[in-house]
């Protein structure tokens, strides 16, 4: 059952973003739907908002990623949650080189520097930050549901994740420095890669589980880190917004 639906859903999610690649060839429909939500999008811009998604942005950002990435590898070492741990390295790694390839070989441009709040020069299609918001938030959020037993706080973190991931995708959207398509190509190709990621350890947890349960002094161990290791990145964020404000 996990294999079929894992084929099913991914295959659906590739479909989506091979669709938007091909609509790239067929620029007026695409370019149509991209210019009316960038319109809409920059009626609504103000002050305040531009620096939140400014914020919100920089969620995406390589250096914040590696720095929560380290803080996330510390608590799953400790709870010695290898696999998890494995799969977050090939998904980095994977979307990285993805993106860099699809980016260079499509090589479509930004949109119109006159709408963008920060400036960027490299290709526009599809979003890194859009990927990386899933294929490392997204599959965080996933970690956490899988670890958490409590029916509440497994809904609050899955909304948590979809708040942030939506949040992170728009940014790029209303900073004027990725088209919709790009984000919504980023999400797919992002999704799609995951779903295989979440497909594998699921099987293999099902056939070859961990046989040595994680003991309540670990896991208290890792709840303490959690507690100091979180709020350092968060201020870390803070200096790292300060000292890069919109130009």
């Amino acid at each position: 059952m996990y294999l079929t639906l894992g084929i099913v859903i991914t295959s659906a999610l590739i479909f989506i973003f091979l669709n938007f690649i091909e609509d790239l060839f067929d620029k007026s429909a695409l370019l149509a739907f991209d210019n009316h939500i960038l319109g809409i999008i920059n009626n609504f811009r103000n002050p305040a908002l531009n620096n939140i998604m400014l914020f919100i942005t920089y969620l995406g950002e390589w250096q914040n990623i590696v720095i929560l990435f380290i803080f996330l590898s510390i608590i799953l070492i400790i709870l010695r949650k290898w696999r998890y741990l494995y799969s977050m390295i090939i998904s980095l790694i994977f979307g990285e080189i993805f993106v860099y390839i699809i980016k260079n070989l499509i090589a479509r441009p930004r949109p119109p520097v006159t709408d963008a709040l920060i400036l960027l020069k490299d290709f526009s299609f599809p979003s890194g930050h859009s990927y990386i918001a899933i294929a490392f938030y997204g599959l965080a959020v996933y970690y956490i549901f899988d670890i958490l037993t409590n029916r509440i706080l497994r809904i609050l973190i899955i909304a948590f994740g979809f708040i942030l991931i939506a949040a992170l995708g728009f940014s790029r959207i209303y900073l004027g420095v990725h088209w919709p398509s790009d984000v919504l190509a980023g999400f797919a190709a992002s999704a799609a890669f995951i779903t295989m990621i979440i497909t594998f350890l699921e099987i293999r947890e099902k056939f070859h589980p961990v046989k040595k349960p994680v003991q309540e002094k670990t896991k208290k161990i890792s709840i303490i880190a959690g507690f100091i290791l979180i709020p350092l990145w968060i201020i870390y964020m803070v200096i790292f917004y300060l000292n890069h404000p919109l130009k």
